[in-house]
């Protein structure tokens, strides 16, 4: 099996770098244009299927990729983002003064920290992961692609990888970058390509940074 696996396009939450997790942001028009530019790459390929996280910014993008690819579209709630709980629509620059504590035992042991009222990144591979498993078992012999977030992806390419969470922070993301998992009876899991933005080359950017310097 080889399974696409994306993130999902720019939202103004993270313009504003504003902690997501599981709130229902939009795509904003950077967004739409990042999915659509996804959607040209992929054109042509022979994805049997489309996967979305049932959070509106990846099930937006993945709606513009089934439809460029005439491929059926189904949601897998398990490749959802993690669950923040009460730092949800917080700005990442007020977390060390409105929780100072978890801040400092998710800088030096982020496997340890349970966002207060949310998940915790053991977790959220957890149930990542056996969405993927969920994937191979429907699709052994077929390409297919999935449309997830973050820290989501991040920890499906830690598992592959053997990156032990405490590290999680090696592996960057960005919006609607594609990766590229593939699964071998000989080799099991191995990753194809990680984090790659060359579709992005002549897509519209933000004039502010999206990255998420929290995590």
């Amino acid at each position: 099996m080889l399974l696409y696996l994306l993130r999902h396009g720019e939202t103004d939450w993270n313009v504003e770098q504003r902690i997501q997790g599981v709130s229902d942001t939009a795509l904003n028009d950077v967004g739409v244009a990042q999915a659509e530019a996804l959607a040209c790459a992929l054109r042509g390929r022979p994805i049997a299927c489309v996967y979305a996280s049932p959070l509106r910014r990846a099930r937006r993008t993945a709606e513009i990729v089934a439809q460029a690819l005439d491929a059926p579209l189904f949601e897998e709630a398990g490749i959802a983002e993690l669950n923040q709980g009460e730092l949800e629509g917080e700005p990442f620059r007020r977390l060390p003064e409105t929780h100072p504590d978890f801040m400092r035992v998710w800088r030096d042991h982020p496997a340890r920290a349970r966002m207060p009222g949310g998940e915790t990144l053991p977790e959220l591979q957890e149930r990542a992961w056996a969405a993927v498993e969920r994937f191979l078992a429907a699709h052994e012999n077929e390409v297919i692609a999935a449309v997830s977030h973050n820290l989501a992806i991040i920890m499906i390419l830690c598992r592959i990888l053997g990156v032990e969470l405490d590290g999680f922070r090696r592996i960057r993301q960005h919006n609607a970058a594609m990766n590229i998992i593939e699964h071998s009876p000989e080799r099991g899991w191995s990753v194809v390509t990680m984090n790659s933005l060359a579709h992005l080359q002549d897509a519209p950017v933000s004039e502010r940074n999206p990255y998420q310097p929290y995590i």
